[in-house]
């Protein structure tokens, strides 16, 4: 393949990615706007439809800040390879050593916060399958940005276990606009949302295998999306209750 033409090929995936990105950010600013974004700056608490007292804590601050951030910082890495500024590319790169364990952090601290949340008010059973909503995302964040990592130097593996972070961000923001603006009910909203999340990798992973004559880099994050659906579907089996109440025990 001519030099120009790879690099049409590789303009033309940064494109894709930008726009993946940019309609990830929208998702998340609609998905968050009536529970969150909208009661900037005064984040009164208030009460839910259901009557359920929803506070502002520091940890939801945090959390959001911190995706926020990793968002921006998804964006903003094609945009400066596509302006061929790849020295800031490589810092920016570098300063996910420090953001990457933030929102780790803020991922764990979200989950003790939501498992407390529902052990009060529904129990020990509910509050353990919840666990299979919120803590498989930071074993599965750390996974695929350790191995984005190991693979910086390659590109062609470097990208879709990046862009996998992102996906695991598209299933909050999904469920929400599904129960906010389409009445949905919770366990409908999130299986639709893991669907999607599903659906995502599995299109790109046939497609690229297809052009590409072997298979894509993106089977991995496919296969981290349907474990992560299927930890969700098991909640309430024996088998997960088992694992999240190990879990729960370091909470």
């Amino acid at each position: 393949m001519q030099r120009k033409e790879k690099q049409a090929i590789s303009l033309a995936a940064n494109s894709r990615i930008i726009i993946g990105i940019i309609l990830l950010l929208l998702l998340v600013q609609i998905g968050f706007h009536k529970t969150y974004i909208s009661h900037f700056p005064g984040f009164e608490d208030y009460n839910t439809p259901s009557g359920r007292r929803f506070h502002f804590s520091w940890v939801k601050h945090f959390h959001g800040m911190m995706m926020m951030g990793w968002i921006l910082m998804l964006l903003l890495q094609p945009v400066l390879i596509l302006k061929g500024k790849i020295n800031w590319h490589h810092f920016v790169g570098s300063l996910s050593y420090v953001l990457a364990p933030l929102v780790l952090l803020s991922l764990w601290l979200i989950t003790q916060e939501r498992y407390y949340d529902i052990l009060g008010r529904e129990g020990y059973t509910a509050a353990v399958g919840h666990l299979s909503l919120n803590f498989p995302n930071i074993v599965f964040f750390a996974l695929l940005y350790s191995l984005a990592i190991y693979y910086r130097k390659r590109s062609a593996l470097h990208i879709p276990f990046m862009c996998g972070t992102g996906i695991l961000l598209i299933g909050p923001a999904l469920a929400r606009i599904l129960i906010l603006y389409f009445g949905l009910p919770f366990d409908n909203s999130v299986i639709i949302s893991k669907l999607v999340m599903v659906a995502i990798p599995a299109v790109i992973s046939i497609a690229e295998s297809i052009r590409k004559k072997r298979i894509s880099p993106f089977t991995v994050v496919l296969a981290v999306m349907v474990v992560n659906a299927l930890l969700w579907i098991s909640r309430n089996t024996l088998f997960w209750q088992t694992i999240g109440g190990a879990i729960a025990k370091i909470m």
